[in-house]
């Protein structure tokens, strides 16, 4: 037989009732008549209590009033089977109400009742549905302060005439019950406050002891002795209440009971404390569960933990036959201990293995962003490497094109060609090659003339039928070298590629000086499609017309000397591309 939890309720249509109990109580459930079977159980408590004491069919009462308390209890579903001990247990608490014939156990059942009652209100949200269980906690005690508690001090009690209308009246509060709506706590998975509970109860008990010695001291009557302790708790309560919450900036009760509570049996800031510490100063995720779980080793109710995870596993101290393992996010934790672990002080572990999890996720994660980011630094690399490669080839082919073609009277031209191409093609290629020993290297500063540097660029494509144009308004002035170099023969090359299908390409390369400096090189092909353009100097864009992965490391690059690069003009028969300073 499996044992039922308490505070939970198992949904009626999922399993058949099992037994007369259990069927009219998933009746009971179906037809909402929660609060009838508590006014009727409510009833049979006076009648056993009231009319029939000390008599036998007053003790067939309490065991009516014990039955349809069963069939009324939030405790466990009538669905489920109980083991034999704690079926056993029911029936003798049945049993001892109806033959130990003693008010002390009668108002003792009251007390607990109340508690009962009270710790079901709190946790139900709806007012209509709360006021019922409020007016059976009310009936309660004043059945317990009239008639009941009277009786166990030996004193005078109700009887007779109007006393006795008025005892008696008291039934109108289970019969008010009985009209409103029950609470909804059937499908909740806890319906029941333990705390609360105990709290009622304690309340209570205090009130109807302090109710018998503040009557013995102050030597007054019943009724004061209640006024009085009535008065008594009230203020203490009022004092608590000051205590737990005051006004200001001063911490109070709430402060410190939240602190205990969340470091009941762990000091939870100091280990937070040092979880956080080793999360700064670990970055490898398993170093830092190591530094994590060597935390747990200083506590007083360790013996040792073990861990593992997809990749590695790890012990500290001892293993104990008390164990407890939660698992999150990959990382399964098991911790020994030298006694059984209580459920809340579970709770607690399981929160720090969640936060332990995020965390050692949180560096898996950023161990694999890093080789990411590795990859990626070589692959945009090699990617911009290519292109230098490839512009320079391009210069190399056009030296050797001239060389090939020139006639002997233009030797002279052609020395001074070579002299003024070639180490610019050395120093150019030595400049690549630094980049691919150190790839993390920033972009490189080294500046030229823009006099000179224009005069370089007109050379290199002399053969290749460009329109140049400069403005000359500062020709003095200084340009990053390597930036525009680049970007320069990224942009020419693509355009050259261009004029392969179509030889009629008008291609021309212009350069401002004022009034910032600015390269830009148009041709006259048709416009750039929207789906490459959206993509263009953001990702990597492979296309038939060369507008791939060289813009967009142009565009990294320009952006690093403070720089931008712009498709200026998207026309059919003028596509522009603009490099211009961003900042002074």
């Amino acid at each position: 037989m499996s044992e039922a939890n308490a505070g939970s309720l198992a949904n009626p249509s999922t399993q058949p009732p099992r037994g007369l109990v259990a069927a009219v109580g998933g009746y009971m459930r179906r037809h909402g008549q929660g609060n009838r079977v508590l006014a009727l159980l409510l009833i049979c408590l006076h009648a056993a209590m009231v009319w029939g004491q000390g008599k036998a069919w007053g003790q067939g009462m309490i065991l009516a009033h014990y039955g349809l308390f069963l069939l009324w209890q939030p405790f466990f579903s009538g669905q489920l089977n109980l083991p034999w001990p704690r079926a056993l247990g029911v029936l003798a608490v049945g049993m001892g109400l109806a033959f130990l014939g003693n008010i002390w156990a009668s108002a003792l059942w009251a007390v607990l009742l109340a508690g009962l009652l009270g710790g079901v209100a709190v946790g139900v949200k709806s007012l209509r549905e709360r006021l019922g269980l409020w007016l059976g906690v009310l009936y309660l005690l004043l059945l317990l302060f009239t008639w009941m508690l009277p009786q166990g001090f030996g004193l005078p009690v109700l009887d007779g005439g109007q006393p006795s209308l008025l005892r008696d009246g008291l039934l109108l509060l289970p019969l008010c019950l009985a009209l409103l709506p029950p609470p909804r706590y059937e499908q909740r998975a806890g319906v029941l406050d333990l705390l609360y509970t105990l709290l009622f109860v304690l309340v209570i008990g205090v009130l109807a002891l302090g109710s018998y010695t503040a009557m013995q001291l102050s030597h007054t009557s019943y009724a004061q002795g209640v006024a009085i302790s009535v008065g008594t708790l009230l203020v203490s309560l009022l004092i608590v209440a000051w205590l737990w919450q005051p006004r200001g900036e001063t911490p109070g009760l709430r402060h410190l009971f939240s602190r205990y509570v969340l470091s009941l049996g762990l000091p939870l800031e100091q280990w937070l404390k040092e979880l956080s510490d080793a999360a700064e100063r670990e970055a490898d995720p398993d170093l830092f569960l190591r530094a994590a779980m060597a935390g747990f080793t200083h506590l007083p109710w360790s013996t040792g933990v073990t861990w593992h995870t997809p990749h590695t596993r790890g012990e500290f101290g001892s293993v104990s036959r008390h164990a407890v393992a939660f698992s999150h996010q990959g990382v399964e934790v098991t911790f020994y201990t030298d006694a059984p672990v209580n459920p809340a002080f579970a709770l607690h572990l399981r929160l720090l293995t969640e936060i332990i999890g995020y965390f050692h996720a949180a560096k898996t994660r950023e161990r694999a962003l890093q080789a990411n980011a590795y990859t990626q630094a070589i692959y945009e690399t090699g990617s911009r490497l290519t292109h230098d490669v490839k512009n320079l080839l391009q210069s190399l082919k056009t030296l050797c094109s001239a060389a090939e073609h020139s006639l002997p009277s233009q030797a002279m031209s052609l020395q001074t060609l070579m002299q003024r191409q070639l180490p610019q093609i050395a120093k150019r290629l030595e400049i690549t090659l630094d980049k691919l020993k150190s790839p993390e290297k920033t972009a490189d500063r080294r500046e030229i003339l823009a006099r000179e540097w224009w005069h370089n660029l007109k050379l290199r494509y002399a053969r290749d039928n460009l329109n140049f144009r400069i403005d000359e308004a500062d020709t003095l002035l200084w340009l990053p070298q390597e930036l525009f170099e680049s970007v320069a023969d990224n942009l020419i090359q693509n355009a050259l590629r261009k004029r392969v299908g179509q030889p009629e390409v008008n291609i021309r390369v212009e350069l401002r000086t004022e009034p910032v400096p600015s390269l830009i090189v148009c041709d006259s092909c048709e416009a750039a499609v929207p789906e490459v353009v959206e993509k263009l100097f953001h990702a990597p864009v492979s296309t038939h017309d060369g507008l791939g992965i060289g813009l967009y490391q142009a565009a990294k690059q320009a952006g690093e000397l403070g720089y931008g690069l712009e498709l200026s003009r998207n026309n059919d028969g003028e596509v522009c591309f603009t490099l211009w300073q961003e900042r002074l």
